[in-house]
């Protein structure tokens, strides 16, 4: 039997800027699992690494520029929160709005439907961005106000691959065990929420066993997985998403390859300027024409000159 285990630290405080982060966890593991194991891979929220790192905002200290008040006028979205996306240097690539069927799916999935309505009301819309490092964000460049205090908001790690370096040097110091770290972070997906990897180290992030034989001795389109996304979605079904306070876990028993140099940013964001990416878009437009009717493949043919 392969067994694989994702254990919870249900006593990690509430954690402040400037505290030891990697101390606490070490503290908890020791007190609630006897202690770190060598190979465990410790997932930690980027939450608490943000706040360790003093990595938070006041809503009410942030000034919107004209951009952001423009885009606000048009969108319903706060100026505030535009601001802070800009501030961070991310580009807005598309603004979801939130009303009509997205709304619909949200209400369907919350016991409390007037509530649901009322966050959907002050939302108003959802930012899809793209970081400094190329990274999509799908949910406001990972800006969050949630389990914070009112007028407070934490923003992502300014290096998550540097600052899971950093913890898991310390926390290999602290114990002498081989481990790796990975931070995990919500995005939004097309019908709900996941928690993805947005730092690692000291773990291959992905499987490179594409064109590799399958069962039958075919080299199979596939073996890509994405190893550190898949270990955080494990992590996230323990973190919970309310108020369950849980924001570390330990994995034990995953047969991982170690590395200490491939991390996420530099194996799992695909490195493209503006101009690939617009020559990925267009490429894509006109494949898909094929597959459509005369009109639409009109419009798309149309739609690809303007990429």
């Amino acid at each position: 039997m392969k067994k694989i285990e994702v254990l919870g630290l249900q006593t990690v405080p509430e954690i402040k800027q400037a505290d030891n982060l990697p101390e606490i966890i070490v503290k908890c593991a020791n007190g609630e699992i006897a202690g770190l194991e060598d190979n465990d891979i410790i997932v930690l929220t980027s939450k608490i690494v943000s706040k360790a790192a003093g990595r938070m905002r006041k809503l009410s200290e942030v000034k919107p520029g004209k951009k952001a008040l423009r885009i606000s006028k048009r969108t319903g979205k706060d100026a505030k929160w535009l601001q802070m996306i800009f501030d961070e240097g991310h580009q807005i690539l598309a603004i979801m709005p939130l009303k009509g069927i997205v709304e619909r799916h949200i209400t369907s999935a919350s016991e409390d439907s007037e509530c649901s309505r009322g966050l959907v009301e002050h939302e108003k819309a959802l930012c899809i961005t793209r970081g400094r490092d190329g990274r999509i964000h799908t949910c406001d460049a990972g800006i969050d106000g949630s389990n914070h205090p009112a007028d407070i908001v934490s923003l992502l790690p300014e290096d998550p691959d540097g600052a899971a370096r950093q913890i898991r040097e310390q926390i290999q110091k602290l114990t002498g065990k081989q481990i790796a770290v990975i931070l995990a972070d919500t995005e939004m997906m097309p019908f709900g929420t996941m928690d993805f990897a947005v730092g690692s180290s000291g773990i291959e992030p992905r499987a490179k066993m594409f064109g590799e034989p399958d069962l039958f001795g075919k080299p199979k389109f596939g073996g890509i997985d994405l190893v550190a996304y898949e270990l955080t979605a494990a992590s996230a079904l323990v973190f919970g998403q309310t108020k369950a306070g849980i924001p570390a876990c330990i994995i034990r028993g995953y047969e991982y390859e170690i590395n200490e140099t491939e991390n996420i940013s530099n194996t799992l964001v695909p490195k493209a300027d503006n101009t690939g990416v617009a020559r990925a878009i267009k490429a894509t437009m006109r494949a898909t024409a094929y597959a459509c009717g005369l009109k639409m493949r009109l419009l798309l043919r149309i739609a690809s000159w303007f990429v």
